[in-house]
């Protein structure tokens, strides 16, 4: 028996008759910080306690010191080695260089593995719905259980997915393909078995070209990326850690729904890069309706494959950081890697083939299990499953139905209506935006750019303010997929575009435009206009009012008034910036004209200049 302390450490995962085993999995969890009690221990104190308790148990004596070592060992990895940062450059002929602090040039090698749900009703090889945030374990079938006598029965709405993506993606699609086990052990997986496909996956080769916006750099550039393969595969469960009894519960709802794996050449050389292309995939997908492409819900998650070599040198030892679950994380893990590694080389220290786990606080990956000796997964041929054979007529008419894709939204959107990049990148990155400002786009606007903003600036920042999605008749944008009518908003496109050409006719000025579009947000379906003048909201353009609202700022503002008359010209915008910043305090700017004031103003202070002082 194990005693309190060594039982609760070698029960993280559950019970082991292994001890080697536990001992693994102990180690996992510690260096990767998920129960935060672990990560609070102190581990001399650990090891001290585990002695008093165990004096005599000498297998659970072996497994205690073997465990301090190891965390030990993992721990001194951490702090022995400081991670110092460089310089990053661009360079024409290799690319982006890394220049460490003693002058070494190094390359940066970086490749993804990325693992998308494919959006569908139901599981890869079982009816159990696939819903997500639902009651723990009650979308589980007796296939998703591995129930003996059980067999797998194929979505086909998943390889229709998986053909899609790869249609997208430029891939060749195997018309016969086949499915593997691939054996290991792991409580969220209750057969013991992943089915995949290792032998010949759907489809290979393809490729993806995205824009990157790179900030260390600040450069914009366009990168691509080769797709080496797209392969379905089941998904596992979820394991719940408890950190107070120190065991850990398992979650089948999400075990056998279906995913795709995406792999990518090694061609990338920055964290921004790999966001960039985690972000165009994600798009792509959503757009294809393959997935919803919500990384916060585990909907895609990347796995990132590091190394680092001198400039012209041989590819160095490689490391993954696995599960990164947003597109910041993958930036953050990524930079933090390379630089690790070279922090190592640089002091001696070999770069170990290993798992890493990414820790967002703080911002450093943690080592998981190492790869020296390389996991044999038994894989075989799936028995139950015979060869996946496709039509050549059924891919013909996927690739005809195919969506326009984002890439090409983006260019239409600023061929065709005048928009920035930015905004057309802003808009594709949020369907429902999308949809709305195209629908507006089809009542033909004198000008769609301010509608774009609008949407952008002023229903984006009620809905994060007030935590609702936005719902148009096709789709919507919401927290939850159960989404009660409350918890959305939704607004008129021909009001949105009636209450813009108030502003673009200068009747109402931006600020009242605000109020307009959030009241119109907040349920009132009357008349934009109607709105306007009952809240009183027109713009006054009487130019004899204006003129007594600018005769009162000049009058109190007496001594900008001077300093403009005797200033140079050069010194005049300044001055009268500080007289226009000094009438926006005055209530009576909300309701004036400014662009007639601002005239006004201008022609006051070039009589008073020309008169002799």
């Amino acid at each position: 028996m194990l005693c309190s302390k060594c039982h609760r450490i070698g029960a993280v995962f559950g019970r082991f008759e292994n001890l080697s085993l536990a001992h693994d999995r102990t180690k996992w969890i510690y260096l990767r910080g998920n129960i935060s009690a672990h990560r609070r221990r102190n581990l001399a104190s650990l090891a001290a306690a585990c002695r008093q308790d165990c004096p005599k148990a000498a297998n659970v004596k072996d497994f205690r010191h073997s465990l301090y070592s190891t965390l030990a060992q993992g721990k001194a990895d951490q702090t022995t080695v400081r991670v110092r940062e460089g310089q990053t450059i661009y360079d024409r002929k290799n690319g982006i260089l890394r220049i460490s602090k003693s002058g070494k040039r190094w390359e940066s090698v970086i490749g993804l593995e990325v693992h998308s749900q494919i959006q569908s009703n139901s599981k890869l090889f079982s009816s159990s719905p696939n819903q997500y945030n639902q009651p723990v374990n009650s979308k589980v079938s007796y296939f998703d259980a591995a129930i003996p006598g059980t067999l797998p029965a194929l979505n086909a709405r998943c390889v229709r997915a998986a053909v899609e993506a790869s249609l997208a993606l430029d891939a060749n699609v195997n018309l016969v393909s086949f499915f593997d086990r691939k054996h290991y052990f792991y409580a969220d997986l209750p057969a013991g078995y992943q089915i995949t496909q290792h032998r010949k996956p759907i489809s290979q080769g393809g490729g993806l070209t995205f824009t990157v916006r790179n900030e260390n750099l600040n450069k914009i550039y366009t990168k691509s990326s080769k797709l080496v393969q797209i392969q379905i595969e089941q998904d596992s469960g979820k394991s719940l850690h408890d950190d107070i009894g120190g065991y850990s519960l398992i979650d089948l709802n999400r075990c056998g729904v279906g995913l795709l794996e995406l792999v990518f050449s090694p061609d990338l050389q920055h964290g921004e890069e790999a966001a960039a292309l985690a972000k165009e995939l994600s798009l792509i997908l959503q757009c294809l309706g393959v997935s919803r492409g919500r990384m916060e819900r585990g909907e895609i998650r990347v796995d990132a494959n590091i190394s680092v070599r001198e400039v012209g040198a041989a590819l160095g030892t490689r490391t993954e950081v696995k599960n990164l679950n947003s597109l910041r994380s993958v930036s953050r893990a990524v930079e933090y890697e390379v630089w690790r590694q070279i922090s190592c080389l640089e002091n001696g220290i070999e770069i170990e083939n290993e798992t890493r786990g990414f820790d967002f606080d703080s911002r450093q990956t943690l080592s998981m299990r190492d790869k020296e000796r390389k996991q044999d997964y038994r894989f075989m041929p799936e028995p139950n499953l015979p060869p996946l054979v496709l039509q050549q007529s059924m891919i013909d008419d996927l690739k005809q139905t195919l969506p326009e894709l984002p890439a090409k939204t983006r260019e239409r959107l600023q061929n065709d209506y005048g928009l920035t990049q930015d905004l057309s990148v802003q808009l594709v990155e949020k369907p429902v935006f999308l949809q709305l400002f195209q629908e507006c786009a089809n009542l033909h606007p004198k000008n769609c750019k301010p509608i774009a903003n609008i949407i952008l600036i002023v229903i984006q920042e009620y809905l994060t303010e007030h935590d609702v999605g936005l719902s148009l008749e096709n789709v919507s944008e919401s927290p939850s997929d159960n989404m009660e009518s409350s918890n959305t908003v939704s607004i008129s496109p021909k009001a949105l575009v009636e209450a813009v050409s108030l502003r673009e006719s200068k009747i109402i000025n931006f600020t009242a435009l605000r109020k307009l579009v959030r009241k119109m947000l907040s349920g009132d379906s009357r008349n934009p206009e109607d709105i306007v003048n009952k809240e009183e909201w027109r713009l006054i353009t009487d130019q004899t009012l204006i003129q007594e609202f600018v005769d009162d700022v000049l009058s109190s503002n007496t001594s900008l008034v001077q300093k403009y008359i005797k200033a140079k010209d050069k010194k005049k915008g300044q001055i009268l910036t500080h007289i226009f910043k000094a009438a926006n305090n005055d209530i009576r700017a909300e309701k004036v004209d400014m662009s007639i004031f601002n005239r006004l103003v201008k022609e006051s202070l070039q009589s008073m200049n020309e008169k002799p002082v």
